[in-house]
């Protein structure tokens, strides 16, 4: 029997943990029997498992495959000492659906993972509303019932911890082992958006699905990303002590404390990509202009780019792994408050759209028509209507990370044109307009100070009357402006109630709403 040499650090009422030195030989806490491996890679080197200690001169390995065709491989691995107190063993290419054991053997010692499938494995994070779980969601108890026979997908959940200082070494604790559905009371705990997400990739492409939840409620995206990408975007230094809003102070809010301790830990692993559910709180929860808001535009591209660069660093993981995210969600009606619009304009780099040049192989969901009036959680800020989103997540994610004939947005103006009284808004597909609750458009003439402040006071609402679908891809607004101004598409927290009853989605039948977005109209034809 061996014990771990560890320093033990108690904050926030959860254990971090960074291994100082060992006295035996162990696996990095993220493997463990029932995981998912990454499949694919180049040449000869493909995913990595590595632990600590120091291997034993007649140290060696085992490790046997089986295919899906029930073909028997003992494919190829290295086995080294990278560093003093870790060692790292480096897999050959493995194709989907392979399972796997292994067992490392150095003098006395025996370390061993069973049931290792390989598929394409997602980190999925950010704040609360990644973090609410399958028991949270509408219908929970069917959905959970229903996944039970999807063995192909497994997932963990990554404790949540903080660490001041990055360190490459740095032990994780999982809140419980790999597991996959049949296990009901694990996946009432795992991230909705992340499951449902895998599922729905899944039923499509029959490749196995690991899922790692990394995430924590009510967090800026300034604790998710290290220093350097803040100072490239000059985010102003964060409070002492970390506090960021009335009622939101604690350690966590720290910057970068959350990237250290829960994303950088895991860079040695080869992943397929990310998934992001984050940016409340940066926009704010009424009455302040939220916390870094309109940084926001500059650190969420380079904090992508940060988390591709370094798992491609230490890893196979691709330096361009597909990222996708959720648009926010609707909250309170109402409102005229700008945090949550701007957030979501913020979100695709100002351009409305992903990807774009400045998100490259980024993809999105669209929630807004997803307003939940129950009150208290789940609910109201946290919608229980995580189905849908994360249906539409995975028809962007099936286009830019899996190549398949899907659509990555729902309708998307391509021009804007006015002459006379009639604006003519022309998209780049065929769409629906149904205006029940609103006709969707909005307009401002103080160029510069739309959306400065709290407030959006200085938008108009553009009549329902005032608009019409007059071709499959043209809707006409009518309005009296001589002027230039913005013209916009949803921009307010909450633009309508129903379920699903914005007035734009695509005509296809994945029917994906038309994202927020805002156009500079002049009495000449513009370009996106």
């Amino acid at each position: 029997f061996c014990v771990a040499n560890m320093t033990l650090n108690l904050r926030l009422g959860v254990l971090a943990f960074l291994i100082l030195g060992a006295e035996c030989l162990q696996f990095h806490s993220y493997y463990g029997n029932g995981m998912v491996l990454q499949w694919g890679g180049e040449e000869s080197v493909g995913s990595k498992v590595w632990g600590y200690g120091d291997l034993a001169e007649d140290s060696n390995a085992m490790f046997e495959c089986q295919s899906r065709q029930g073909i028997s491989h003992q494919p190829g691995f290295k086995l080294s000492q990278v560093s003093e107190n870790i060692w790292e063993m480096v897999l050959a290419p493995r194709e989907p659906g392979d399972l796997c054991q292994l067992q490392i053997s150095s003098g006395e010692e025996v370390l061993s993972i069973s049931d290792i499938l390989f598929g394409d494995v997602w980190i999925c994070s950010g704040q609360s509303n990644m973090e609410q779980t399958m028991a949270n969601i509408i219908n929970a108890e069917e959905e959970i019932a229903n996944s039970a026979n999807f063995s192909d997908i497994r997932f963990t959940v990554i404790q949540n911890t903080i660490a001041y200082e990055e360190n490459d070494d740095m032990d994780i604790v999982l809140d419980f082992p790999w597991s996959d559905p049949s296990y009901s009371e694990g996946l009432a705990e795992m991230s909705a958006i992340c499951f449902l997400y895998a599922r729905n990739i899944f039923s499509e492409t029959g490749i196995p699905q690991g899922m790692v939840a990394s995430d924590w409620g009510g967090t800026p995206i300034e604790s998710w990303t290290n220093t350097e990408v803040l100072e490239s975007c000059n985010v102003p230094a964060g409070p002492e002590p970390c506090s960021i809003c009335e009622g939101c102070d604690g350690e966590q809010f720290c910057y970068s404390v959350l990237w250290n301790a829960m994303i950088n830990p895991l860079k040695r692993n080869f992943v397929k990509g990310f998934l992001w559910y984050q940016g409340e709180t940066n926009g704010g929860y009424g009455g302040y202009l939220g916390f870094n808001r309109d940084y926001y535009q500059c650190t969420f591209p380079a904090m992508i780019d940060s988390w591709r660069h370094e798992f491609s660093l230490h890893s196979m993981t691709d330096d361009t792994a597909p990222f996708g995210f959720v648009q926010l969600a609707s909250w309170r009606p109402d409102t005229t408050e700008a945090s949550f619009p701007v957030i979501r304009w913020h979100q695709t780099a100002d351009h409305g759209f992903v990807p774009n040049e400045e998100m490259e192989n980024v993809f999105m969901a669209v929630s807004l028509d997803t307003y939940d009036d129950k009150e208290d959680y789940p609910g109201n800020l946290h919608p229980r209507y995580k189905q849908i989103v994360a249906e539409r997540l995975a028809v962007a994610g099936l286009n830019i990370a899996y190549g398949l004939n899907y659509p990555t947005n729902g309708p998307f103006p391509v021009s804007v044109e006015i002459e006379g009284n009639t604006i003519t808004v022309t998209y780049d597909k065929d769409l629906t307009y149904l205006a029940n609750e609103i006709s969707g458009f909005y307009y401002c003439t103080q160029l510069d100070s739309c959306d400065a402040g709290i407030f959006l006071d200085l938008w108009r609402e553009i009549e329902m009357e005032s608009v019409e679908q007059v071709s499959p891809k043209e809707i006409v607004v009518q309005l009296e402006e001589n002027q230039p101004f913005w013209l916009s598409y949803l921009w307010r927290e909450t633009p309508v109630l129903a379920y699903k009853g914005l007035p734009v989605y695509e005509a296809a039948e994945t029917s994906l709403p038309s994202p927020p977005w805002k156009w500079l109209v002049e009495r000449r034809k513009y370009g996106v």
